[in-house]
Formats: structure tokens, sequence, C-alpha cells
């Protein structure tokens, strides 16, 4: 070994430890810069299966009158079509009008669906749900026939029969009040069609 090699060699040894002091040093360093730098990064958003599914809507009341097998007011989910409370109500009647009826219909609450029966006429009431039979049309009690009449609520094959009798005896109705003045129904049933009737001329 030459004079140089070994005085290299001498220095080496001399400096060694506080060299790999130093390499150590700029490790730990360049670590914690590593470190501080992927804390400092967003956070990546995770998505479970619970974030995918949908939360269903909330529960809803539905009145279901007309030509079904069981009228009546029904609880449904805010979402639903009307021919899910179709399906709750017992299904369509034998004579039921579904042509008229969009049955694909989302619901809401407080909406009435008025299934008709084949050549029921039904009056607009100037309201738009874009579907014949969820209540927006209004039976004109002047011109409907018994049948007719019957799909309202608490009127039936009795009060339908009366009203139609009375039109025919006593004139044309001038006010819906005259179906209680007239004692073909109570004050009672009277409220439960008031808006779904018109006193046509």
């Amino acid at each position: 070994m030459g004079k140089a090699e070994g005085a290299a060699a001498t220095v080496l040894d001399r400096y060694r430890s506080p060299i790999i002091i130093a390499l150590a040093g700029l490790l730990a360093a360049a670590v914690v810069a590593l470190v501080i730098q992927r804390q400092d990064e967003p956070k990546g958003v995770e998505i479970t299966l619970a974030d995918l599914t949908p939360t269903p809507g909330g529960a809803i009341e539905v009145y279901v009158t007309g030509a079904v097998t069981q009228p009546g007011v029904y609880q449904m989910r805010d979402g639903d079509r009307v021919i899910d409370v179709l399906y709750e109500a017992g299904g369509h009647a034998a004579d039921a009008d579904l042509e008229s009826v969009n049955l694909a219909l989302r619901l809401h609450d407080e909406d009435q669906v008025l299934v008709p029966r084949v050549g029921q006429a039904l009056v607009s009431s100037g309201a738009t749900s874009g579907v014949a039979g969820v209540v927006n049309a209004k039976i004109d009690i002047n011109s409907a026939n018994a049948q007719e009449l019957d799909v309202l609520p608490g009127i039936g094959e009795v009060y339908s029969e009366r009203i139609v009798a009375s039109r025919l005896s006593d004139g044309p109705y001038v006010t819906a009040e005259e179906l209680v003045e007239r004692r073909i129904i109570p004050n009672s049933t009277l409220e439960q069609i008031r808006t779904l009737i018109i006193v046509g001329q």
C-alpha cells in the first residue's frame, strides 16, 4: 500500500463515525419530511355500500277511491307509484277505466287517486297533475249518472240514486249545499265530497 493510500485510509478511519452519524441524520430528516408531506395531502373519500344505497322516502297518506276493490286511505312511501297504491287497495274493479289513469305516476302526501269507471264523465278542475284519476278532476252533480256519483267517498248506491232522483224531480242543483237541504245526504258526507264535485249549469 502506497503512502497516499495509507493516508486516505487513516483519514477515513478517523472520520468514519461522524460521517455515519451525518448520513443517518440526513436519512431521518428525509423520512420526517416524507411523513409530513403525506399528512398534508388530502385524504381519499371512502365509499361504502351503505353510501350507495338510496334512502327510502318518508311515509305519506294517499286516498284511493272510485273503481277499486277497497277504497280508503293508505300509507305509502314518498315516491311510490299509482300502481303500488292500487295494489294496496285490492286492485281495480272490473269496470275500471285504467286507460285514463297513469299507473306510473309517483305519489305524494295527501294525493287522492280517483279511478274512473268506463264511460264516467270527469270534469277538469283546472289543476295539472299530468294524469286523469289523481284528483284534479271533479264530478258534475247536475250531469253525472248514479254510477258516476257512486265513486265519490261516502256516497254509495243509495245516495247516488237519491241525488239523480232529486235532480229529475226538483230540478238541477244550484249549490252543493242543496244536497243537504233536500235531505239527500248528511252534512258530514257533503264535507267529504265538497272538493270533488261541481254544480254545472
